[in-house]
C-alpha cells in the first residue's frame, strides 16, 4: 500500500467515525447480508472497528474475531475484548495470509485500494472459505471527476465484480449508489478529507480546489459500491 495512503488514514483516524457516513452504511449492508451464527470472523481493512461494532449491534454471533488494518491509528481506536485479536498490516502482502485462519472473511470500503485485487480475492480463498466484501467502485466521485477531467483512481465495477467470481461461487451480487448534498464546495472537500474516502488517490492541486470552492459548482458526491458475498 503507499506510504501516502497510510499516512491520510493515520494522520484522519480520529475524525473518521465523524466523517465516514458511507462506510457506515456499507457495514451495515455487509453485516445485514451475513448469517446470525459466523463462527470466527476474519476483517481485513478493520479501521477503528466499524464492522464489529455492527455484529454486535446486529446481534450476531461470532466465537473470534481478528481485525487487520495497515493503520496503527486506526487500530488503536478499534475496540478491545478477549476474543478480539488486531493485527498490524497490509493485505497487499500476500505473506500476511499464511497464518490466517477464520470461518468467514469480511471487508467493508476498503479492497477497492488492493493493488491487485484478483490476488488479494485468492488469498482471502486460502484464508476462510466464505467471503463478503462492501467493496466502492469508480462509479464514486463521478460528477466531480468529470468536473475535474480526471480518472477514478480505483476499479470500475466490472472488473471487480469479475475478479470476485473468478475465485468465489456467488451468493448475492448487488450494486448500491447513494449522494450526499453538502452547502458548498468548501464543506464538500472538508469530507472527502476527513472521510478518508479519497484514500491518498490523486491529489487535486490548489488551483483547482479554489476554483471548485469559488465555482461552488459542484455540491454533491456519488458513491457507487458493490456488496460481495459467496464461498470459494
Amino acid at each position: 500500500m503507499p506510504k501516502r495512503i497510510k499516512e491520510q488514514f493515520n494522520r484522519n483516524a480520529k475524525s473518521y467515525l465523524k466523517y465516514s457516513i458511507i462506510q457506515q452504511k456499507g457495514a451495515e449492508i455487509l453485516c445485514s447480508s451475513l448469517p446470525d451464527n459466523l463462527g470466527s470472523v476474519l476483517d481485513l481493512g478493520c479501521g477503528s472497528g466499524r464492522i464489529y461494532s455492527q455484529l454486535l449491534k446486529s446481534g450476531k454471533n461470532f466465537s473470534s474475531f481478528t481485525g487487520i488494518d495497515f493503520a496503527k491509528d486506526m487500530l488503536q481506536m478499534h475496540p478491545k475484548a478477549e476474543n478480539v485479536t488486531l493485527i498490524e498490516g497490509d493485505f497487499n502482502n500476500p505473506g500476511l495470509f499464511k497464518n490466517l485462519n477464520a470461518d468467514v472473511l469480511i471487508s467493508a470500503s476498503a479492497l477497492q485500494w488492493a493493488e491487485d485485487l484478483p490476488a488479494v480475492f485468492e488469498n482471502c480463498t486460502k484464508s476462510a472459505k466464505i467471503g463478503a466484501f462492501f467493496i466502492f467502485t469508480s462509479g464514486t466521485f463521478n460528477s466531480l471527476h468529470r468536473y475535474l477531467g480526471v480518472k477514478s483512481p480505483i476499479k470500475d465495477a466490472g472488473f471487480v465484480k469479475d475478479a470476485f467470481l473468478k475465485f468465489y461461487k456467488p451468493k448475492i451480487v448487488k450494486k448500491f449508489q447513494f449522494e450526499i448534498e453538502f452547502q458548498n464546495g468548501a464543506e464538500m472537500l472538508r469530507y472527502i478529507k476527513k472521510s478518508g474516502v479519497s484514500g491518498g488517490g490523486q491529489r487535486l492541486g490548489y488551483k483547482r480546489l479554489k476554483k471548485l470552492i469559488e465555482e461552488n459548482q459542484i455540491k454533491h458526491l456519488e458513491f457507487e459500491a458493490l456488496l460481495l458475498t459467496g464461498e470459494s
